[in-house]
This record gives structure tokens, sequence and C-alpha cells, in this order.
């Protein structure tokens, strides 16, 4: 990405052609990607001498939920989308500033930029409820005494069972309930 900074004023210029294109006139920005890119523009020799454009603080996981990161344009920033077109760019990865008109974060032009923010903004692991080494998928399995070897079976209101994908066995009772059996 081809962020820049005019360091004298503080405009973060973010151009249109380095974003993702989602559909027509609709971008994306990975807010921790244009993090990473600040940090390399502030450790390079023209930016050493100015002061910090941003804090961060990364994921946190807090009663087994992983919390989004934050980021922080800090005063005397500003950060400016071009070319000043009729676009949308939506912020994703983060909950962010950069949105921010009124505390002069966002210098308005015709771009819509759009926050994704959220006060519960959670960060999902991958496919398969499995963090990065997969130990919150053999927590669950722990959990439930689930292996490869033992055939479980699990009795559920019909209305409550939502599958993934995986393949199971459905044998409904009088009862309504419904019984799934994963054969080992």
């Amino acid at each position: 990405m081809a962020v820049t900074i005019d360091w004298p004023t503080g405009v973060i210029t973010v151009l249109q052609a380095d974003l993702t294109l989602i559909t027509g006139t609709f971008y994306e920005l990975d807010t921790n990607q244009f993090r990473k890119d600040l940090n390399a523009l502030q450790a390079s020799e023209a930016g050493m001498p100015w002061p910090t454009t941003h804090l961060h603080n990364t994921e946190v996981t807090v009663g087994g939920i992983t919390y989004a990161r934050t980021f922080e344009i800090l005063a005397p920033y500003s950060v400016t989308f071009s070319p000043d077109s009729a676009w949308s760019v939506r912020l994703v990865g983060s909950n962010n500033n950069i949105w921010d008109i009124e505390a002069g974060i966002l210098n308005q032009n015709q771009v819509q930029v759009i926050p994704t923010n959220s006060a519960g903004l959670i960060s999902t692991p991958a496919p398969g409820l499995s963090g990065a080494d997969g130990t919150r998928l053999q927590e669950i399995h722990q959990v439930y005494g689930l292996d490869s070897t033992t055939p479980v079976t699990h009795q559920k209101d019909p209305a409550e069972i939502q599958w993934d994908g995986n393949t199971i066995e459905l044998d409904e009772q009088p009862s309504g309930d419904v019984i799934a059996t994963r054969q080992p």
C-alpha cells in the first residue's frame, strides 16, 4: 500500500488504487495493514523525528472470547482518502477513529467512509472452531468427551440444532426431539 504522510501538515493520504475493490465504487481498507504501513513510514528516516501517528491495542482474549483490536489516529494527524470523488470505503479489521470528522481525524471530502466499529466486535476463529493451533477445538472435544473412536449421541429439540457441514444421522423421536449420532 502506498500510504503517504505529509509530515509537516500531518495529513495521511490513502489512495483508492491501493484499496481492495469490493464492487463498482465500493472499496475496503484493512485497518490492520494500514497500521503496519504507518509503522513502516514512522520507522523511515523521514518519519523518525515526527510524533507517533497512532495507538494500537491488539486482539485480546477474555473469558474465551477474542475481542477485536483497536486502532486510534493521534493528533496532529488526519486522514484523507483520494481521489476526492464519489466513492465509498469500508473500514475493516479494528475498532478505530479514522471516520471521526468532529475530532478532525477524517478530512471530509466526497468519499463516503463507513466504519464497522462495534462495542462487542469480536474476532471469530477459523471455520471449524479451531484457533490458530487447533487448541480451541481440542478443548471443546475434551469438555464433551469426544474422540474419533467413540460414537456420540446428542438429543435436542429440532429447532435448536445447527450443524455446520458434519455428516450426522438424525432419527426423529415421538417426543419431537432429535437424536444425532456421530459414528467413529
